[in-house]
């Protein structure tokens, strides 16, 4: 069921993020909104070393339930607005970011609960379908997505995703944890008490990362996550110049190729130096 329900989000995003881009240009009109709205949405992923600590101490199914019925309710607003012919390219913008802000909780979490649900001699065989989940579904739906939108229309993909958001929750509901890992997430503490180990682990995670050598490797990732940011953000003016929304989705299908293509081979390059 975790799996699962980590499969649908997985679909549920990918198939946002094509619709919501996609829908951002055509209402906008030019690449400055894509951009714009390219910028929103990661801007939360950069900040997602603030919400692990949170989702480490709140209840893990409470968070697994809360995240995809959030996105389910403001994803489903914008086909909403869209029948009351109130629907802005101010509103895609602003719902965009929430969405990616939940996100930064929602795949957290996942990641916590596989070590609860799984023995530790599974856990290498969870991680790899978990990657598979997330670089298989955006392979594929990235490619599909585009073709959708051109047959069915943005508005009516918004509708669809948001039933699998629906669908998610309904998965992580019927989901059981070991008692004693519920009895651990539902420790009752002081605001003081939290506030304070909080600022703890952030300080313990800098200096993990900044005293070893990921340090070294954080220039060449901010410049590489540059050059990607700008080349998606440029990519639904780039497709519509082409012929429209089936290539943007072959584009960003080629991107996830790519990552697929690096996560398999990158075991080879453990044996250089």
């Amino acid at each position: 069921f975790l799996f699962l329900g980590r499969l649908v989000t997985n679909i549920g995003d990918s198939i946002y993020y094509v619709a919501a881009m996609w829908l951002v240009y055509d209402l906008g009109g030019n690449a400055f909104y894509s951009g714009l709205a390219g910028f929103l949405t990661m801007l939360p992923m950069a900040l997602q070393f603030l919400t692990g600590p949170f989702v480490d101490r709140w209840p893990i199914k409470k968070v697994l339930i809360s995240t995809q019925l959030l996105q389910c309710f403001l994803i489903f607003l914008i086909p909403l607005t869209y029948y009351f012919d109130v629907l802005t390219v101010q509103l895609v913008l602003i719902i965009m970011p929430i969405v990616s802000f939940i996100e930064q909780f929602a795949y957290p979490a996942q990641t916590k609960a596989l070590p609860i649900v799984l023995k530790k001699d599974d856990l290498v065989k969870g991680n790899s379908l978990f990657s598979f989940a997330y670089q298989g579904v955006d392979l594929v739906f990235n490619a599909i997505s585009g073709i959708l939108i051109v047959s069915f229309g943005a508005i009516t993909l918004f509708l669809a995703d948001s039933i699998t958001f629906a669908v998610a929750t309904l998965l992580f509901a019927v989901l059981k944890f070991p008692k004693q890992a519920i009895k651990r997430s539902n420790q009752k503490k002081t605001a003081k008490d939290v506030i304070k180990s909080y600022t703890r682990e952030l300080k313990e995670g800098f200096s993990i990362v900044f005293h070893s050598l990921l340090a070294t490797f954080l220039l060449g990732s901010v410049l590489c996550n540059f050059a990607i940011g700008a080349a998606q953000a440029v990519l639904p003016a780039y497709a519509d110049y082409q012929g429209g929304a089936q290539w943007y989705g072959f584009y960003l299908a080629a991107l996830s190729i790519g990552s697929l293509i690096g996560a398999l081979i990158s075991s080879l390059f453990g044996k250089l130096p």
